[in-house]
């Protein structure tokens, strides 16, 4: 996965480790529409509720957060 460095710098603010995205990735996670062509990817990772937003090659992470109440 390649992680951009907004990404990396917003999972050091947050507290989302390299080890929090591997559980991430091999959880099941859902997968929704977002704006310019970009998806978000919607799991939870130790009780908690992250959305990772992709690019359209669903490869590149552009930046993470807790998800919002309507995504959860």
């Amino acid at each position: 996965m390649n992680i951009t460095e907004h990404a990396l710098d917003r999972m050091l603010e947050r507290g989302f480790t390299p080890e929090m995205l591997g559980k991430f990735l091999n959880s099941a996670y859902r997968i929704e529409t977002a704006n310019d062509g970009r998806y978000k990817l919607i799991g939870v990772v130790n009780g908690v509720s992250w959305t990772l937003i992709v690019e359209s090659d669903m490869y590149t992470v552009v930046t993470v957060r807790r998800s919002h109440g309507g995504e959860t």
